[in-house]
């Protein structure tokens, strides 16, 4: 073999090493999608979703609120404590229901309830000294064996004595939407007293109050019959809502 073709063989081989480095790239580096990810275990902060419930267990804790009041238009009604309960001619039983002092009301009715009967309670439930909320009509045949009334709806209200007041008007304000506020003692305070926070009771009224006088009877010193919501602030004196207001009668 001659120099020149020596020489040209050297060159071919060494293109041919070039060649093959080029085409051998070196390995990829792992990407970060190909790291293993180590599970979290939830903290206390953030809690895995739970199901929400169903069933008789989340009804029963739906149905924590009282049950609708009852009304019935263009019937009678009647608000009285139970005073007691007898069986009726029929075989069941006779409710005597008897009125706050001064709430304008018979002093006692006598009432049975029927199949038709609507109650926002139990009616099994009712004892004497509940106080009840009744709209009722005369009763059809011989039931009581005297005169009674058929119950239509009724309802249990808070005790007499907690949402009826007798007292005395001591002051009247009128405010700027109209309304007024009936600032009211017990009716056997002495005239002394009417100006004190701790004996007075401020009665608010509204839209809703219904007032069974003029207005030229709420006069200081008129006894006043106060039929309210039950409720009333801590403040001094306390404030409640007027639902009624009727003059009271002397002797209630």
């Amino acid at each position: 073999m001659t120099t020149k073709r020596l020489a040209a063989v050297l060159l071919a081989l060494a293109a041919c090493c070039v060649v093959a480095a080029c085409t051998n790239p070196a390995p990829a580096a792992p990407s970060p999608s190909s790291t293993v990810a180590t599970p979290v275990a939830p903290t206390p902060e953030d809690p895995p979703p739970q199901p929400e419930e169903t069933g008789a267990k989340a009804d029963n804790e739906k149905e924590e609120t009282a049950m609708d009041q009852l009304y019935v238009a263009d019937a009678a009604r009647y608000r009285g404590t139970v005073a007691s309960i007898d069986a009726d001619i029929a075989g069941g039983l006779m409710y005597r229901l008897t009125a706050f002092p001064g709430s304008g009301l018979p002093e006692q009715l006598m009432i049975v309830f029927t199949g038709d009967s609507k109650t926002s309670f139990p009616q099994d439930t009712i004892q004497e000294g509940d106080h009840l909320e009744v709209f009722y009509q005369p009763v059809e045949g011989e039931t009581c064996g005297l005169t009674c009334y058929e119950v239509i709806a009724a309802n249990r209200l808070l005790p007499a004595e907690g949402v009826y007041y007798n007292g005395i008007l001591v002051e009247q304000d009128s405010l700027e939407d109209g309304t007024v506020d009936l600032v009211m003692v017990p009716q056997d305070t002495p005239m002394e007293s009417w100006g004190d926070p701790m004996k007075q009771f401020v009665f608010h009224t509204g839209p809703d109050t219904q007032f069974y006088t003029s207005a030229g009877d709420l006069k200081e010193g008129a006894l006043l019959n106060i039929y309210h919501k039950g409720i009333a602030t801590r403040s001094l004196p306390p404030q409640g809502v007027a639902l009624e207001v009727r003059l009271l009668e002397s002797g209630a």
